[in-house]
């Protein structure tokens, strides 16, 4: 005789027929409901990338933002502003400030000796515009000088050229009236 299980006490003896599914139900179902599992998980993945692109340029733009802003409110990092410096200067007179600082104190950058002659000529050394104005003026008349052997480039260091003075004897002569022989 066969047993089957029994719903219930002993005494009722009510029998139940043990579930069973047919396996093509649980194939069906369990792949439904993954397969809705998957693509949604895919939509919140594609939104998760599409919000952590729209950070990315938030960020890229915000950055540029901040840029202009530097540019307007910053006065270090303006861009260098220079001043037209004609007339300033007599023909020859940065060199031999130059020249004449060069033989005391030896090696200087070419800011240190801008500085000298800004305060020699009583210019303001603060406003600097008209530093970076003279700065390429002392490049430009130590250049000419260089190729006159009057001064030498040591070195470049950083951006910023040394200079000493020259092999070269500077006789200057200026000539106030004429002289004749009689």
């Amino acid at each position: 005789m066969r047993t089957d299980p029994v719903l219930g006490s002993k005494c009722t003896k009510i029998p139940i027929a043990p579930i069973r599914l047919k396996l093509d139900v649980w194939l069906m179902g369990e792949p439904l409901v993954i397969q809705s599992l998957k693509d949604k998980r895919g939509e919140i993945h594609g939104r998760i990338a599409a919000y952590q692109a729209q950070i990315a340029q938030a960020k890229h733009d915000l950055a540029h933002i901040n840029a202009s802003i530097r540019l307007f409110t910053d006065p270090e990092h303006q861009r260098a502003r220079y001043m037209v410096s004609h007339g300033f200067f007599k023909k020859g007179e940065i060199a031999d400030i130059c020249l004449r600082h060069l033989e005391i104190d030896g090696e200087m950058t070419t800011r240190e000796l801008a500085e000298r002659v800004m305060i020699e000529r009583k210019l303001d050394a603060t406003d600097t515009t008209l530093r970076n104005s003279v700065v390429f003026k002392v490049v430009q008349a130590l250049r000419h000088a260089a190729r006159r052997k009057l001064v030498r480039m040591v070195e470049k260091r950083k951006g910023m050229c040394h200079w000493m003075a020259g092999d070269a004897l500077t006789l200057r002569v200026v000539a106030s009236s004429r002289t004749t022989s009689g």
